[in-house]
């Protein structure tokens, strides 16, 4: 892959005909940011002059009223100014690697086999990644997912992520965290919570942090992570991934329900437990709606079964409605 041309990107999760579905979106804060630049988002900043700061390539997707006609007409190629007090974002990508994120439903077609909650939240996590880097700003990433008993150690130490990246805005970052999203085999469990805290201590508190995860962990220290990192300045969303399978339980009329994380099987008359499962799984998701909103935590639910593209440009249309 050449990291100048974002054209060339050819992964797994974003390739070039994923850049034309997400050249009208734009990925912003819903809060105000203090930055060192200012003019791009809201700030507090004021009575401070706009100046020429510098140049960078032209992104699909960017104004064309941004575009320096004169350097294009003198280079043949197409560059955007950048001005001083333009407010950088940083935002950190926390991704649920654990066992249950690899369920795909009940009867895939190994042909064609259909996106597990991980790659469908890989996708959205890759489109954000690009949206902000070609927004000139930068994005941190992490994987969840508890590390072996034999593994030695993390970039952030046993009790954090098995994967990171520190905050990057440039194609070869994105491009490091795309390869790192392939290599991933979901297993075990996230360790969720313990991420959340771990890179609160570590980053700047008036940061941005987007958690994609099926939730099915241990609720009440994520709640407390998430508060935590609410209370002392951060901004925090919950992407919940789910299958529609999990949501209504399949048409079948018995089933064998495996634990991802245990191996443990337990057959099922589905017919028998379908009204006292839809009433506990609503109560689940009600329960985190109301939990996120009391915290002050965006909550947004994306099923697996909608185009990912969709459900981003939802959710995106949704956070700029709040941010107005």
């Amino acid at each position: 892959m050449s990291t100048s041309n974002p054209g060339d990107l050819k992964f797994k999760y974003l390739q070039q005909a994923d850049l034309r579905r997400l050249e009208q979106l734009l990925f912003a804060p819903r809060r105000v940011i203090e930055g060192r630049f200012s003019g791009q988002y809201a700030t507090r900043q004021r009575g401070q002059s706009i100046e020429f700061r510098d140049y960078r390539s032209y992104f699909p997707g960017d104004e064309i009223t941004a575009i320096d006609w004169k350097v294009y007409g003198r280079t043949d190629r197409l560059y955007i100014k950048l001005f001083e007090h333009q407010s950088e974002l940083t935002v950190h990508l926390i991704l649920d690697a654990s066992a249950s994120m690899a369920y795909q439903g009940i009867s895939p077609d190994t042909r064609h086999p259909s996106d597990s909650k991980f790659d469908y939240a890989c996708r959205l996590a890759a489109a954000i990644g690009f949206l902000i880097v070609r927004q000139h700003d930068r994005f941190s990433f992490s994987l969840a997912q508890a590390p072996l008993a034999a593994s030695k150690t993390t970039r952030l130490g046993t009790s954090g992520p098995t994967k990171h990246f520190p905050p990057g805005g440039t194609l070869r970052h994105l491009a490091g965290v795309l390869e790192a999203m392939e290599q991933t085999r979901p297993r075990g469990n996230s360790g969720l919570a313990t991420v959340i805290h771990e890179l609160a201590r570590r980053g700047r508190r008036r940061e941005l942090a987007v958690i994609f995860s099926d939730l099915l962990d241990d609720s009440d220290a994520i709640a407390e992570a998430l508060a935590t990192r609410v209370h002392h300045g951060g901004e925090a969303v919950v992407i919940h991934v789910l299958h529609p399978d999990e949501v209504s339980l399949p048409n079948v009329e018995h089933g064998i329900f495996v634990d991802s994380e245990t191996g443990g099987r337990l057959r099922l008359d589905v017919q028998e437990i379908r009204e006292s499962y839809a009433a506990r799984m609503q109560e689940f998701l009600k329960g985190w709606e109301q939990r996120c909103a009391r915290m002050g935590v965006d909550y947004f639910r994306a099923e697996s079964s909608e185009p990912y593209w969709q459900t981003l440009e939802r959710y995106l249309l949704g956070r700029a409605a709040i941010g107005r």
